[in-house]
């Protein structure tokens, strides 16, 4: 499969991990590469047929190395993502997945935390390029994302594809979710190093991001506030956005293409034809 580095491609696909060989498991790893709530819930709703909506954990990947545009990346990502469960479980299976996320969070769990439905995983993607911006653009970055988090009940981890110790420990995330084994290595909140911030294991007073304690949904709107205050978030309007998908290079099918060339060319010739009146309609080919 090929994408654009900069640009994803609209896709959905599943890969397959055995992964520890002396566990007889199977992680189904469904890659979303837009945002479209469709897509998720076909993911979500995928992963429900073999497995019970406990075991789901959502990945949330972030662009580092943008500032300027994370907290609307990460905001349209979570309502998809949120719109997405909502059209995969009806409400009674929504609550019983938050009640049990909770639980298993009980101890320490302070009021103004909300926990996911689903076991999320944010993971900030690009470390290499974010590791050379100023120190206090990689602390408002990395205090706002583990008040994210922290208030989603979710866990925190930075990545680099270009960094061997980060590969191998984003593996370990895929096995410590998939198949249950131990995360090794500890927690870092240092930020001039890669975050890792385990699941439940955070708390507001640790993160210092200097808030007024409020009711739970006005949480998010808070951290927003705090964050494009320190760091503007630029429009995303001017984003490349192609109309018509067989005109993405991504999806290059040399032989589909030129066929449809040639009957575009055919259709121009017959259109022109008919608009100088020389047949009264573009014939329509019988499909049998």
């Amino acid at each position: 499969m090929r994408w654009n580095k900069k640009y994803l491609a609209v896709t959905l696909f599943l890969i397959y991990f055995l992964f520890p060989p002396q566990i007889k498991n199977i992680v189904h790893v469904w890659e979303v590469g837009h945002l479209t709530s469709s897509l998720v819930s076909a993911a979500i709703t995928g992963s429900s047929l073999t497995h019970s909506p406990h075991h789901v954990t959502i990945f949330l990947m972030l662009d580092l190395s943008q500032p300027e545009i994370l907290w609307s990346t990460f905001e349209e990502t979570l309502s998809v993502v949120h719109n997405a469960i909502k059209m995969s479980y009806d409400d009674k299976t929504i609550q019983e997945l938050k009640y049990r996320r909770i639980k298993e969070q009980k101890k320490g769990l302070e009021k103004e935390v909300d926990p996911f439905p689903l076991k999320l995983c944010i993971i900030g993607g690009k470390y290499d390029q974010f590791k050379d911006l100023n120190l206090g653009k990689k602390e408002i970055v990395g205090k706002t994302l583990r008040a994210v988090a922290h208030f989603l009940g979710a866990g925190l981890y930075y990545h680099s594809s270009k960094d061997k110790i980060l590969i191998r420990r984003t593996k370990d995330l895929l096995s410590h979710y998939g198949f249950g084994t131990q995360l090794s290595g500890g927690k870092c909140t240092d930020y001039e190093k890669p975050l890792i911030i385990f699941a439940g294991s955070d708390s507001f007073s640790s993160i210092d991001l200097q808030f007024l304690q409020t009711r739970p949904s006005a949480i998010l709107d808070t951290i927003k506030q705090i964050y494009v205050t320190r760091v503007p978030q630029e429009s995303r309007s001017n984003e490349i956005i192609l109309e018509d998908p067989s005109n993405d290079p991504n999806f290059n099918e040399p032989i589909i293409d030129r066929l449809r060339a040639q009957r575009e060319e055919e259709i121009s010739i017959l259109l022109h034809d008919m608009l100088e009146g020389r047949i009264p309609q573009i014939p329509i080919p019988d499909p049998s």
